[in-house]
């Protein structure tokens, strides 16, 4: 059953004997599954591992004990073919392989010489195989020769791995080739590497000709790499750098350049400049390429089961991913100038059973875990009062999601620390476990990522603004193109979602159950039949606005004011704490501060909590009017614009300010200029004229108040001869008064 040359393994691996000899009830083997030692690296080549071999000499069994240890394997025993004899190095002269064969050979002969009265004699190579006595025979054979009893085990050992004949004793066949060191220049090639062509005559690449290669690549980029075949990168290649100019003269003695064709032993081949290129590739030299296992994980692994595997039923596995939209939003002040508020980030969450979105939210910036929470609330919250929000009409059937989920699938994002994990675990209102990803295989929650394509298939790509992944040159920034505001970009989103949920066929969604009942292979079908028939109806898996909202969205300090709640500078309104007495500047008021709640998506609401209770704000319009209906990140933009306007303003303001006084100065300069050589009153009171016009502003205004009274009252007569009497001391005064004014005194 067992013969000599053979080898007893398994395709796993688990097994792997290696038989050397059979003697009888006996057999000899080695274990090629242990370990063996290293030896000392002949180059540092990375390329070249480190040589190891067996220092061990084979073990020994009984042929009944050998059997009983491997029949519950699946073993095969085929023959074993040994990579021994006389290996000579490539890329070397004829003289020089000569003498390496001569070499080997006489040591090779030297080396069995010291083993040859071991394995030629039958007793001592059958002691040496199966008894223990073998050490003995190597220390006598040591003696003998002078040779170390380490060496000649070594040597033994090689010859019983190696087939047991002569030619084991030659360098394995691994270890007999020579490092090849690519030349640095042309002058220093000496021979050509590979096999010799009879029809062309090319040159061997070096290290400059690598340089070359490297930086046409980088020329041409990773746009024109990908459209590109590698022959035609390679006809660039050759026309720029392995031709030269020379000028020439025509008929007429104009002189031009052209480009002439390099001698081909003077130039590299493609097969030379295609093997380096995807060297160049398999080691990621090329930065801007996206090649190697990442990429195959990323798009080529094999699918065969679905996402939903080992999911119960809905809303019992959510799926959260975050990603930054190819589009510019637009900043919604200043609009005459078409600013951007940057590109939107996007935090979907989706059912993993029935593939619905069950919720979203859109901010401003980087991926984040507060972001992640606004997303989590609008998936656990009502959609009928989130679409009327921002003006879209639904029924509560249209979109039926707002339960809490058992699990939630995220990635190993650094939006998602293990600390925030925890601490959402122990909210305990209903999420009981939180799976990480892979990392760079987007497949293990893909149906939350194929979201994000079918959004850029269906809205993103066609809204001005659309970043392009290879814009041509001298176009626009996308960000100069930017129509849409984030709210109604969201609308976008939100009719989008309607759409995915309720109208697009996907019978994958399909179980057997729902096919018999004839359910419709819609997402929004799936989640009803699923819901009622695999979840209790959703029972014990919905919580109430303000049950989840003190929980996901973000917190801030608020300070009560007489103009109302203040937060980040935007004042809101609450008939609550009106009545309490807290919107007030009393400093001794109950209270002055209130720890809040708020949505980054819009400005129009912030939530308190108060002996238990949740009450909501609501923005003031009298002192915040400017605010309205707008994203916190672009109302916070606006305040940092006002803030940069009001420090511009001052420093106007305090120019004009001394302007003015500078005015002022100098008018007050010319008046008392025009008043010199004038008479200076020395008196304290004040002059005659100014107690005379004093006076008759009295008369006249008792008299406009008799007047009044006489209307009211209409009881009253009045004299027709009653006038303003002005008292003959003030005659002399009242007369020079109407000289001035134009009119006849009282007096002519």
């Amino acid at each position: 059953m067992f013969n000599k040359h053979s080898r007893v393994y398994t395709e796993s691996g688990s097994l792997n004997y290696l038989i050397v000899d059979v003697q009888d009830d006996r057999i000899a083997f080695f274990d090629l599954t242990q370990a063996v030692a290293k030896r000392r690296a002949r180059t540092k080549s990375p390329k070249r591992p480190t040589p190891s071999r067996h220092q061990s000499k084979p073990k020994w069994m009984e042929i009944g004990d050998f059997i009983e240890m491997i029949e519950d394997y699946q073993y095969v025993v085929d023959g074993y073919e040994y990579q021994n004899g006389l290996h000579l190095p490539k890329g070397k002269s004829a003289e020089k392989k000569a003498e390496i064969r001569e070499d080997r050979i006489e040591q090779a002969t030297i080396n069995y010489q010291l083993i040859r009265p071991i394995v030629e004699d039958e007793t001592k190579r059958y002691a040496f195989l199966y008894s223990k006595s073998g050490n003995q025979i190597i220390v006598e054979r040591s003696r003998e020769t002078g040779v170390k009893a380490e060496h000649i085990s070594r040597l033994l050992c090689q010859y019983f791995m190696r087939g047991g004949c002569f030619n084991a004793m030659f360098p394995n066949y691994r270890y007999c080739g020579s490092s090849f060191v690519l030349p640095a220049k042309v002058s220093d090639i000496k021979c050509k590497k590979g096999r010799k062509s009879d029809n062309t005559n090319y040159r061997a690449r070096t290290e400059y000709d690598n340089k070359l290669i490297e930086k046409h690549l980088n020329k041409l980029g990773k746009r024109k790499y990908d459209k590109f075949p590698h022959t035609k990168m390679y006809q660039i290649f050759d026309y720029y750098y392995q031709t030269r100019e020379e000028v020439v003269i025509d008929e007429f003695g104009e002189k031009s350049v052209i480009r002439v064709p390099l001698p081909e032993s003077e130039c590299i081949s493609y097969d030379q400049y295609y093997s380096y290129v995807k060297h160049l590739e398999k080691e990621h030299k090329l930065n801007w390429l996206n090649k190697g296992e990442k990429k195959y994980l990323k798009e080529f692994e094999s699918r065969l089961g679905r996402a939903r595997d080992g999911v119960k039923g809905p809303a019992f596995r959510y799926e959260v991913d975050a990603t930054i939209e190819d589009v510019y939003l637009l900043f919604p002040y200043f609009t005459e100038y078409r600013l951007s508020s940057g590109r939107p980030t996007v935090y979907r969450v989706v059912d993993t059973f029935s593939g619905m979105v069950v919720g979203f939210h859109v901010g401003i910036g980087g991926p984040n875990w507060e972001g992640v929470l606004q997303a989590l609330y609008n998936a656990f919250t009502d959609k009928v009062e989130f679409c009327q929000r921002y003006g879209i009409e639904i029924n509560a059937e249209d979109w039926p999601c707002f339960h809490v989920c058992s699990e939630l699938t995220i990635d190993n994002g650094v939006e998602y620390p293990s600390k925030n994990m925890k601490q959402l675990l122990e909210e305990q209102f209903g999420i009981s476990c939180i799976n990480y990803t892979q990392i760079y295989a987007g497949s293990r929650k893909g149906t939350v990522e194929g979201g994000f394509q079918q959004d850029k298939n269906d809205v993103i790509q066609f809204m001005p603004g659309y970043v392009e992944r290879l814009p041509e040159k001298g176009e626009k920034h996308a960000s100069n193109l930017a129509v849409y505001t984030q709210d109604k970009f969201i609308q976008l989103l939100i009719a989008n979602t309607l759409i995915r949920n309720n109208d697009v066929f996907n019978a994958r969604l399909h179980d057997k159950a729902m096919s018999e009942q004839g359910v419709g292979a819609t997402c929004r079908e799936v989640w009803n039949f699923g819901l009622k028939h695999y979840m209790n109806g959703g029972r014990g898996m919905v919580r109430t606005k303000e049950e989840v909202l003190y929980k996901l969205l973000p917190s801030g300090s608020a300070t009560t004011t007489a103009q109302g709640i203040k937060y980040n500078g935007i004042y809101y309104k609450c008939n609550f704490a009106a009545s309490q007495g807290w919107l007030t500047d009393n400093k001794n008021r109950k209270v002055k501060k209130l720890d809040i709640r708020y949505f980054d998506g819009s400005t129009m609401h912030i939530w308190y909590r108060w002996d238990g209770v949740i009450y909501t704000a609501e923005l003031n319009e009298s002192q915040s009017e400017a605010f309205e209906h707008k994203s916190w990140f672009d109302a916070l933009h606006r305040m940092k614009i006002y803030s940069a306007e009001r420090a511009a303003q001052k420093r106007k303001e305090r120019e004009a300010r001394i302007a003015q006084m500078q005015f002022t100065k100098e008018k007050q300069e010319e008046a008392r200029k025009e008043l010199e050589g004038t008479y200076t009153p020395k008196r304290n009171s004040p002059n005659s004229l100014t107690r005379l016009t004093a006076l008759i502003q009295k008369k006249m205004q008792d008299q406009k108040t008799s007047n009044l009274f006489t209307q009211l009252l209409g009881n009253e007569t009045r004299d027709p001869d009653t006038t303003v009497r002005i008292s003959t001391k003030h005659q002399a005064m009242s007369n020079q008064f109407a000289k001035m004014y134009g009119a006849k005194s009282n007096g002519n």
